[in-house]
């Protein structure tokens, strides 16, 4: 896999609008049959929109002053991964199963669409998703 793109972004939640963007300029440059496939460009910003949220609502990369999180997204042959490094270096992501909660469906969204995992960093954790690409894409 190769990485594609990478950007930090203050933890605010006005910014996963720009995550959102980062990702599909990303697909559409360097994924040109991505742009025409609505439906993964569609799942790959909803993902990485839930992933990042997540950063900024549980983690250090939300709570302090000059918090942030990196977005990193690679291509491969047949898949993408995007990655959130975030400052929630104590506890891991969790899924919740709490029907009548009003929030904390994020990652079942992610764990239904992708693969998914998390990886201990030196200073946090990283998040990450992969998916499939269609054949199409890769033209």
């Amino acid at each position: 896999m190769r990485c594609v793109g990478e950007r930090r972004f203050p933890g605010r939640p006005e910014n996963v609008r720009d995550v959102r963007s980062f990702a599909a300029h990303l697909l559409a440059k360097e994924l040109p049959g991505a742009a025409a496939d609505g439906a993964l460009l569609y799942d790959v910003r909803l993902l990485v929109s839930e992933l990042s949220a997540n950063a900024i609502e549980h983690t250090f990369s939300g709570r302090r002053r000059r918090g942030s999180f990196h977005v990193r997204v690679w291509l491969g042959e047949d898949r993408i991964r995007c990655e959130v490094r975030d400052q929630g270096w104590w506890s891991g992501p969790q899924l919740r199963h709490e029907p009548r909660q009003a929030s904390g469906r994020g990652l079942q969204l992610v764990a239904a669409m992708a693969r998914w995992g998390v990886r201990r960093h030196w200073f946090g954790r990283i998040v990450w998703f992969e998916m499939p690409l269609a054949k199409g894409c890769l033209a």
